[in-house]
């Protein structure tokens, strides 16, 4: 009975430190992204690169996200989430610190697209490590794993501003927090794997998606197109539509963010008192909404409120949605993550585009009331997508 008792609070030990390593990746993965977007305009100024030019060099890192989440999802399958996730975020740590040292564009492009394997790699690798974590926990944490990608994008965006403004230059503003970073990895290399864990998972590696898998990514891609679109395009809402002070246009997608952090850490216990399903559909009816706040805004305060409503209601989307996807009989996890996963970061370049294209035809407001409709569409798919994967 003792010895019973020893193994199960060993067992307990091992999930616990497994979960702490694994918010730490989170939260490396979001830094990098602060780190990174701190830097562009310095990165802008010092090379002296027009608009365009740069807008290539972030497609440069987005199609490097692409490239690499199929093919970790693939080396995962293969080697295990663990030694990827210490592999890719080791890497990422590396390259991080290349962008300063670019002596022109292509170069700035080539460093943005390591930047993107890395980024693309661990995101993989760490969810399926999250999915296989929350199976063991038996119960939902996904959420609140996820809320510290969003707390990690706002201390590496943070900590990068506040060595900018003591006058470090680019090469020790990357270079330092990378190093930090890629130490963190290392450390919660020793703590990730836990007691009885998978080590060779079902299915094949690779393969074309499945209807179930292809249904998740399209509530992905729908929930991806709408947080990119705030991110690109709710600054410029609240100045030319609403006609926000500068000051408080630029806080706009920070208040999203910040209110989709509270929703994640909260959300563990959402998914498991509703569902997935209902915590999904229930989250695609509040963003709805939101979003038809913001595009019928008489003021900048009443889009702030929708702003923050959104998030809250975006907030639970991908994380049960990832979780399932780890579910989806007859795909190894690693796998049908990587294309639900691959399908949403899609739609999340996309959306910036697209709704740059509905504003100059019939209006930004427009183009938000499209997010509603989106959002409804998660909402309309969630019940019925979600119960395929159990």
């Amino acid at each position: 009975m003792t010895s019973f008792a020893a193994a199960d609070a060993a067992s307990r030990r091992s999930l616990m430190r497994a979960r702490i390593a694994t918010l730490a990746l989170f939260f490396v993965s979001g830094a990098s992204l602060g780190v990174w977007a701190a830097h562009i305009p310095l990165l802008k100024a010092g090379l002296a690169l027009d608009d365009s030019t740069l807008g290539l060099v972030m497609l440069a890192m987005g199609t490097g996200a692409l490239v690499a989440m199929p093919t970790t999802g693939a080396l995962v399958h293969r080697f295990g989430a663990v030694r990827i996730c210490v592999a890719s975020g080791l890497f990422l740590g590396a390259v991080l610190a290349l962008p300063p040292y670019a002596p022109h564009a292509p170069a700035l492009g080539v460093a943005a697209f390591l930047i993107g394997l890395g980024v693309g790699g661990i995101d993989i690798a760490m969810n399926a490590h999250a999915a296989a974590l929350e199976r063991a926990w038996s119960r939902p944490i996904m959420s609140s794993i996820h809320a510290f990608f969003s707390i990690g994008g706002l201390a590496g965006a943070a900590g990068a501003a506040g060595l900018i403004a003591l006058g470090a230059g680019a090469p020790f503003g990357m270079g330092a927090p990378a190093l930090v970073l890629a130490t963190t990895v290392a450390a919660s290399g020793l703590w990730l794997r836990f007691a009885d864990e998978e080590q060779a998972e079902p299915g094949l590696a690779l393969r074309l998606p499945s209807r179930a898998v292809l249904a998740l990514g399209l509530l992905a891609i729908c929930s991806f197109l709408c947080e990119g679109a705030v991110m690109e395009w709710s600054g410029v809402f609240l100045r030319d539509v609403t006609a926000a002070p500068l000051a408080l246009a630029a806080g706009g997608y920070a208040a999203f963010s910040a209110s989709m952090t509270v929703g994640r850490l909260l959300g563990d216990g959402f998914v498991h008192r509703l569902g997935a399903a209902r915590a999904v559909q229930a989250s695609g009816v509040i963003a709805a909404a939101a979003f038809a706040i913001v595009a019928l805004a008489p003021d900048p305060w009443v889009a702030y409120a929708g702003l923050l409503l959104a998030g809250l209601g975006l907030a639970n989307v991908v994380p049960p949605l990832f979780s399932a996807a780890s579910r989806v009989p007859g795909v190894a996890p690693a796998a049908a993550l990587a294309m639900v996963a691959s399908m949403g970061y899609g739609g999340g370049l996309v959306g910036p585009p697209l709704i740059g294209f509905l504003s100059d035809a019939v209006g930004l407001r427009f183009g938000f009331a499209l997010l509603a409709a989106l959002a409804a569409a998660i909402a309309f798919g969630a019940m019925r997508t979600l119960a395929r994967p159990g």
